[in-house]
């Protein structure tokens, strides 16, 4: 009882740490802006610019200490307008030539073919407690590389923003569709003299949470969009979605078809015509590509919405997750299989204000499975219902969800590897669970109320049973089942003895994906019952 009020007391000071920092921001953006613009010659520039004051020590040597831009030199051109920092007490300290650091994206170090982009670091100088950042830049894309304006554009930061603005202009007489996702503010519209502007101008914008749940790619995208949490400003000069994914769909091609078979024949030799053979073969070799990382994180924003032919990623031995998934549909096309590129997206209000900047993934789903199913947009299957999802002919796409529910069996013998003494002769052994359902128990379980939506990445139902094989003489101090349930799921703990064993099952059930702030309080039982170690405690003599 001791250690659990010593447990819950620090779990109280953390928490009201938590609350404190939440009170007191990192920084603050005085203004942040971008503004984007199409031109009758068909080039566009994106310009930033932003003023941002530190408060801390994490903001001024980590958080913001830095600035990264990628862009492509071959196509754009990176234009710094102004760069210094505004110290506390007024003094201007610009920013040195040596502060601008030109280095290769991380993403594409082990890429040849995308060697050639470019990461602007600028380093900011002159930093303390109180100074403001200032940085103004345009990126400016020559005529042909980008097929339209395309526009997805967050609102949200880590810190608060008093002033924000998204702007988009364009010249001649081009379509014009624009949504702002998740909230309600409408933007100002004003014809220009060669074309229009489009302003939203918002004023105190809440950061985005810490601790809001986060995976990477796809899931944590749509989890920030879907919930509501994430502000999205979306804009396209295509005349429709559809029209956009036929731009895309011209992008995924074979290439040199006799590589391509050569490929075929060699993965499938063994498989003497078998369908569902070629398929696994084909698949374990994809799996393979992704396992020893020959994926290169370049993403299809920052590769000009450009993939290399099937044959060249081949011949290479690596592509981006996009020149993955058109390899992985190819060969299994050349094989005489069904299989089609899937692409999931935002969901603004009418499919034809979103470009293809608006994606958040894309798979290669196949009529036939491969044993390793991962492949298949697994991911995007539990979340199909918060995402736009179609073929490259903008046709909807029905995903099949992952089955939900099973069962995880473990055998644990009582002996001194597994059970830790304690004074008088007692023993204690931990049954499996607690840790298991890591997709769920995020660090705001801890958290007693949230302001947001939460996208849970999946539901969940699923039961654990530790048998516990107990040693001659060693008797188990029976304790009761527990069941919790409510409108998020439900949690139950069952404890069975038998003939020199005992058997512990867990089950954690969670119905919902989204969940509110006024659900909030029963998926917070749940989750807290869940992590109580005393559930899978078993205490003997």
């Amino acid at each position: 009882m001791k250690t659990l009020s010593l447990y819950i007391g620090a779990l109280a000071f953390l928490l009201g740490v938590s609350l404190h920092a939440q009170a007191s921001p990192e920084a603050e953006f005085r203004k942040l802006s971008k503004h984007y613009t199409l031109r009758a010659d068909g080039s566009q520039e994106l310009r930033v610019q932003k003023e941002l004051t530190l408060y801390t020590h994490a903001a001024m040597n980590s958080l913001y200490g830095e600035t990264f831009i990628t862009y492509d030199p071959q196509y754009q051109e990176l234009r710094i307008h102004e760069s210094y920092t505004r110290q506390k007490d007024g003094t201007v300290i610009k920013t040195p030539e040596n502060a601008f650091v030109e280095v290769l994206p991380s993403a594409a170090a082990d890429a040849p073919a995308y060697n050639r982009l470019k990461e602007m670091v600028v380093v900011h100088t002159g930093l303390e407690l109180g100074a403001t950042i200032c940085l103004d830049y345009s990126i400016v894309s020559r005529p042909g590389y980008l097929p339209a304006l395309d526009v997805y554009c967050p609102v949200k930061e880590l810190s608060p923003i008093k002033e924000f603005s998204c702007i988009i202009e364009t010249e001649g007489d081009v379509p014009l569709h624009t949504e702002l996702l998740n909230a309600s503010a409408m933007p100002e519209r004003t014809k220009t003299e060669n074309g229009q502007r489009v302003e939203w101008a918002l004023k105190n914008v809440a950061p985005r949470p810490y601790a809001y749940p986060m995976q990477g790619g796809c899931v944590g995208q749509i989890q920030q969009v879907a919930s509501g949490m994430m502000p999205v400003v979306i804009a396209s000069t295509y005349p429709s979605y559809t029209d956009a994914l036929k731009s895309l769909r011209k992008q995924f091609v074979a290439g040199d078809e006799s590589v391509v078979r050569a490929k075929v024949e060699e993965l499938t030799k063994d498989a003497a015509g078998d369908r569902q053979k070629m398929r696994d073969a084909i698949g374990q070799y994809m799996m393979q590509m992704y396992s020893r990382l020959a994926t290169v994180g370049v993403s299809l924003q920052d590769a000009g919405y450009r993939l290399r032919p099937a044959s060249e990623v081949l011949l290479s031995g690596y592509g981006t997750k996009a020149e993955m998934v058109n390899l992985d549909v190819v060969l299994q096309r050349a094989a005489g299989l069904d299989a089609e590129v899937v692409v999931c997206s935002a969901c603004p209000s009418q499919p034809d204000n979103m470009g293809l900047s608006g994606i958040f993934s894309l798979f290669a789903k196949s009529g036939l499975k491969p044993q390793r199913v991962s492949l298949q947009g697994t991911d995007e299957a539990r979340l199909k219902d918060y995402l736009t999802v179609t073929d490259l002919n903008g046709n909807p796409v029905t995903l099949e969800e992952p089955v939900r529910g099973g069962t995880s069996e473990y055998v644990r013998k009582a002996d001194d590897k597994t059970v830790r003494v304690l004074p008088n002769g007692y023993r204690i052994v931990l049954a499996e669970g607690r840790n298991m359902a890591s997709a769920l128990t995020y660090a705001y379980a801890n958290n007693t109320t949230i302001k947001e939506n939460i996208l849970l990445p999946t539901k969940f139902d699923h039961t654990y049973v530790t048998t516990v094989r107990l040693l001659d003489g060693m008797t188990w101090m029976p304790k009761s089942d527990k069941e919790i349930s409510n409108s998020c799921g439900k949690v139950v703990f069952k404890y069975e003895p038998g003939e020199g064993e005992v058997k512990v099952s867990c089950t954690l059930t969670v119905g919902k994906q989204l969940i509110t702030p006024a659900e909030y309080r029963d998926f917070y039982a749940l989750m807290r019952e869940w992590k109580d170690e005393n559930n899978y405690t078993l205490v003997l003599r």
